[in-house]
């Protein structure tokens, strides 16, 4: 065991690399070494040639000197001036950039200028592209070379793109500023607005004038002019008209009143009065009456002297006599009366209070018919002009609402009309700060490319020939073989590749030695 390690460890001491080595390792292969050093002087002087790239920019300004009106379907919108129109914030910047970087614009540009075509038809490999994977790979290209950075504290957007052709890259780079800006112009705007704004105000239009038109007609159909004005003067009317009613009633009643009144009055009233009254005797009836006592009273003595008392026509004279006594006394005592009467004027005032009264009552009540009569019908006519008003203002309202919509979307059209037209004016929120050019020098000097690259391939070399040293197990030296079995090499003879007719690696008539070892 102990052996078999020293004798590994010294195979790799004797594989150990050193210049010697190294040169002759190099020189033992001479077709490597004629190639590492074409390539060292080729491969510098080819990406001097084929990699430099020149760098084309340009530069975008984000402003906010224009601010669109807002789409709302109210009228309202904000009054906007330069003092207090907002800054361009991060996000918005981020926004554009992301814009730059977006797949469909950078297909739009492959498509513009050409890129596609440029790449070449096949990949290196050898079998042919279709025309989407030309694309796909000038797309995947465009946006390796394409670099898009927002500058720092400030509202500009830096694009640059790097191309073997100088004209190229100013053409690919002047069709993306082109493309953005339709692009920046399409997202920050509503397709089809000034047309649907166009369209709605076309269909209030209509609809106003169908109802002006329902409006003028509105007079022939209803019979009235203003429903409003005339029922206001219908009701003003209907006011007076109760007012009076409610005036003929409480007449009604107080002439009702007034005749109870008087017609009591006219019962506690006498119809005539007394106007003179006298008092006298009446002579010649106490003449007569006397006169006939007198001749009763001889009549009764000539019966008393005849007859008794008690005998039936003594006592029925006797009665007579009294009789005329009584009546004699009640003329003395009750002279006679002379009395003059007349008409009393308070009931003939009575009376003629009544008949007007009764006559005004009547007046009254037909007056309280013909004012219910009278405000039946104007409330009629209230209640049938209410209607038509509600009509013409239902009719006014829907006029009123159709002219706001419509004089609201003319302005919305206007607006619309007005950014379509700075869209197509190109006056945008981002302007060109710098505009691309033909870049005249490459973006890195051909001489950094071919030191790079020779460095590159020197390193390269080396390693192939290191490499070579390390893979190769031949012993090629004396010092090699007293290396590796610690046994002194006693003769070396040089190898004859003629005489052995031996001369497949192409390396002439150089010997190779053989060795004896003790």
């Amino acid at each position: 065991m102990e052996h078999e390690h020293s004798l590994s460890k010294r195979a790799t001491e004797a594989h150990s690399l050193t210049l010697r080595d190294f040169l002759d390792t190099a020189f033992r292969h001479p077709r490597l070494m004629t190639g590492c050093l074409a390539a060292i002087v080729l491969v510098p002087l080819i990406a001097a040639l084929v990699l430099p790239k020149y760098k084309g920019e340009m530069k975008f300004f984000l402003v906010r000197e224009r601010v669109d009106p807002v789409v709302t379907p109210s009228a309202a919108k904000d009054n906007l001036n330069v003092t207090n129109i907002p800054v361009v914030s991060e996000e918005e910047l981020n926004s554009e950039v992301e814009l730059l970087n977006n797949h469909e614009l950078l297909r739009s540009v492959v498509l513009a200028s050409g890129l596609a075509d440029n790449n070449g038809g096949s990949r290196w490999w050898g079998w042919r592209r279709t025309k989407d994977e030309q694309v796909e790979d000038a797309i995947r290209d465009l946006d390796h070379d394409l670099e898009v950075d927002p500058v720092k504290k400030a509202n500009v957007i830096s694009v640059t793109y790097k191309n073997k052709n100088p004209r190229l890259a100013a053409r690919v780079l002047s069709d993306m500023s082109r493309l953005y800006l339709e692009k920046h112009r399409d997202v920050h705007r509503l397709p089809g607005q000034f047309k649907f704004f166009e369209g709605e105000t076309e269909q209030y239009r209509n609809g106003l004038d169908r109802i002006e038109a329902q409006l003028a007609d509105f007079p022939r159909k209803s019979g009235v002019v203003s429903p409003a004005l005339s029922r206001d003067i219908i009701l003003q009317k209907l006011y007076e008209f109760e007012a009076s009613g409610q005036q003929t009633q409480a007449a009604i009643a107080e002439t009702q009143n007034r005749i109870r009144e008087l017609e009591e009055q006219s019962l506690i009233t006498p119809a005539r009065i007394t106007t003179q009254l006298r008092k006298a005797d009446n002579p010649q009836l106490l003449q007569i009456m006397k006169s006939t006592l007198l001749n009763l009273e001889l009549k009764h003595s000539e019966l008393i002297a005849k007859y008794q008392p008690d005998y039936r026509p003594v006592q029925e004279l006797e009665k007579e006599i009294a009789q005329t006594r009584a009546a004699i006394a009640g003329e003395e005592q009750a002279p006679i009366k002379d009395e003059t009467t007349d008409v009393d004027p308070v009931k003939e005032w009575i009376r003629s209070e009544l008949s007007k009264d009764n006559a005004t009552v009547q007046g009254l009540e037909a007056r309280a018919r013909a004012t219910q009569n009278a405000v039946h019908l104007y409330r009629m006519r209230a209640s049938e002009l209410e209607k038509k008003s509600i009509e013409h203002g239902d009719l006014l309202r829907a006029a009123k609402a159709q002219e706001n919509n419509y004089l609201l979307y003319l302005t919305k059209r206007e607006e619309a009309r007005i950014t379509e037209a700075l869209d197509q004016s190109r006056i945008l929120n981002v302007a060109m700060a710098e505009e691309p050019t033909v870049p005249a020098l490459p973006a890195h000097s051909p001489v950094t490319y071919a030191m790079v690259s020779t460095l590159f391939m020197v390193l390269l070399s080396i390693g192939l020939v290191a490499t070579l040293h390390y893979v190769d197990t031949t012993l090629r030296s004396p010092s090699e073989i007293e290396l590796l079995l610690n046994t002194p090499v006693l003769a070396s003879v040089p190898f004859n590749h003629e005489a052995h007719g031996t001369n497949g690696n192409g390396n002439g008539n150089r010997k190779k030695q053989l060795s004896f070892i003790e």
